[in-house]
C-alpha cells in the first residue's frame, strides 16, 4: 500500500471537507471543468450525493455508471441512438472516474476500466464518426488511446489530447467530438505512462518517458491515410499541460502546443501544499512506494524551466489568477524561458480548473491552433493578456490589473 506522511496525517481532513463541501473540495469550481468535458451537471450531483469520505467516491461514480449504462442500453434497444450515445459516453466517464481512487494494483481498478471500455465500444457502434481504440507499442508495453476520426476523404490535421494527472481518455470524448472532430480535426486521446489503462497494464511514468510515449503514438498514427503528418498539434490540460510542454521540447513534428489549466508551477506546491492524494497517486503512477526515495530521485528533475527553452514550435499557456497549483510568477517564469512564438492567457478570478471559463479556454485554444497551422503566428510573437471577467483584455504583461505597477503608473 502506497502511503505518504501527509496522506496519513491529513487524510481525515480531506474526508471531513468532502462531507461538508462536496466536489469543490477537490478544486474550487471543478464542476465547471467537468461539465465542459462532458459530465452532465446532474451526474456530478448524483455521484457525490452520498459521498462523505474519499473511500465513498468510487462507489458513487460506479453506481452512477451502472445506472447510465442501463438507460443507454434501453434507449438503444428501441432505436433512440442519439440519446443512447450520450448516455454511453457519460457512463464510460463515470466508470473511468471510479478507477482513479485505487492507487495500487487493485483488481477493482481494472474492473472499472473494463466497464468503461464496454461503454465506449457500444458508443463507437452508433457514433456518426469513427472512434477507435489504438494501442501504440512503446518500450515493450503499450500506450492506450482513443482515436476520433473526422468525416471526409482528405488527410486532416491531428490534435493530440493529453489528460491531467487524474484524468483518463474517456474524459476527452466530448471535447474531441464537439470541439475538434466537428471542426475537421482528427483527435487522439492519450493515456500516457502512469495514466488509466496504460498504467493498469504496467507502464509507469518516469521523468522523461511521457514525451517519448507521445512520440510513439505519433509514429503509430502518421502512417494512416486519414492523417496529415505535417499538421500535428497538441492540446493538454493540467499535468497534460506540463507533459505537453515537455513533449513540445522533445518532438519536432509538432506544429503547435496549446496548454491550459496548466501545471506550470513549483513541484513542491503539488507535492507539499496541495491535497495529499496528489502525491500518493503520482507515486503510484511512477512506481514508488518509498516517499523519501521519490523525493530524492524523481521530484528534483521535474522542473519545466529546465526544458522549455528547447521548444521551437508555437506555444500557448493558459491559467487562472488564483490557481492553487501554479502561481502567476511561476507561470511567467516558464513563459519567459520559451524562445518560440508564444501566447499567455491569464483569466481573472479563476482557480486551477478554470471552471467559470472552461468553454472559452477550449474555444480560444482551438482558434489559436488553427492560426498556428495556417502560419498566422509571427516568429517573434509574444502575446500576453489578462482576461477580465467581462471578457475585456489587458494586453501587454498579463499581470493582474489590480497589482500596483512598481516604477510606473497605477
Amino acid at each position: 500500500m502506497i502511503t505518504t506522511s501527509r496522506g496519513v496525517a491529513q487524510g481525515w481532513v480531506l474526508d471531513n471537507l468532502l462531507a461538508l463541501g462536496g466536489i469543490d473540495v477537490l478544486h474550487p469550481q471543478i464542476a465547471g471543468f467537468f461539465q465542459e468535458h462532458g459530465y452532465a451537471r446532474s451526474d456530478v450531483i448524483e455521484a457525490f450525493k452520498n459521498v462523505h469520505s474519499a473511500a465513498m467516491i468510487p462507489k458513487g461514480w460506479g453506481e452512477l455508471g451502472e445506472a447510465l449504462e442501463r438507460k443507454a442500453t434501453s434507449y438503444r434497444s428501441h432505436g433512440y441512438d442519439d440519446a443512447s450515445a450520450n448516455l454511453f459516453m457519460r457512463a464510460s466517464m463515470a466508470f473511468a472516474r471510479a478507477q482513479y481512487s485505487y492507487f495500487g494494483d487493485d483488481p477493482r481498478r481494472a474492473g472499472f476500466a473494463a466497464r468503461a471500455r464496454r461503454c465506449v465500444d457500444a458508443l463507437s457502434q452508433i457514433n456518426p464518426t469513427p472512434i477507435e481504440r489504438v494501442e501504440a507499442p512503446f518500450e515493450g508495453r503499450k500506450v492506450i488511446t482513443h482515436l476520433h476520426l473526422a468525416a471526409g476523404a482528405e488527410p486532416a490535421p491531428l490534435v493530440l489530447l493529453l489528460p491531467g494527472m487524474d484524468m483518463v481518455k474517456e474524459e476527452w470524448i466530448h471535447v474531441a467530438q464537439r470541439h475538434f472532430v466537428a471542426q475537421g480535426f482528427h483527435a487522439v486521446a492519450i493515456e500516457g505512462p502512469g495514466q488509466g489503462e496504460t498504467l493498469t497494464n504496467g507502464l509507469k511514468v518516469t521523468v522523461d518517458n511521457y514525451e517519448r510515449a507521445v512520440s510513439a503514438v505519433i509514429d503509430t498514427l502518421i502512417e494512416r491515410r486519414e492523417i496529415d503528418p505535417d499538421r500535428i498539434v497538441l492540446w493538454g490540460v493540467s499535468m497534460g499541460a506540463y507533459w505537453g510542454l515537455r513533449t513540445a521540447a522533445h518532438e519536432r513534428r509538432l506544429k503547435a502546443a496549446g496548454t491550459t489549466v496548466g501545471f506550470y508551477g513549483d513541484v513542491s506546491t503539488l507535492f507539499k501544499r496541495a491535497q495529499p492524494n496528489f502525491k500518493r497517486n503520482f507515486m503510484y503512477m511512477a512506481g514508488y512506494d518509498d516517499e523519501d526515495r521519490f523525493d530524492r530521485e524523481f521530484v528534483p528533475k521535474m522542473a519545466l524551466v529546465d526544458v522549455v527553452g528547447d521548444i521551437t514550435c508555437p506555444v500557448l499557456m493558459g491559467f487562472g489568477e488564483f490557481d492553487e497549483l501554479s502561481g502567476v510568477s511561476d507561470a511567467l517564469k516558464v513563459f519567459e524561458r520559451i524562445k518560440a512564438p508564444k501566447d499567455l492567457l491569464h483569466w481573472e478570478g479563476e482557480f486551477h480548473p478554470l471552471g467559470g471559463v472552461m468553454a472559452e479556454a477550449i474555444g480560444a485554444g482551438r482558434s489559436w491552433l488553427k492560426q498556428a497551422l495556417d502560419g498566422k503566428l509571427a516568429k517573434d510573437r509574444d502575446f500576453r493578456a489578462y482576461i477580465r471577467r467581462d471578457g475585456s483584455m489587458d494586453v501587454g504583461t498579463a499581470l493582474p490589473s489590480w497589482w500596483p505597477r512598481i516604477g510606473g503608473e497605477g
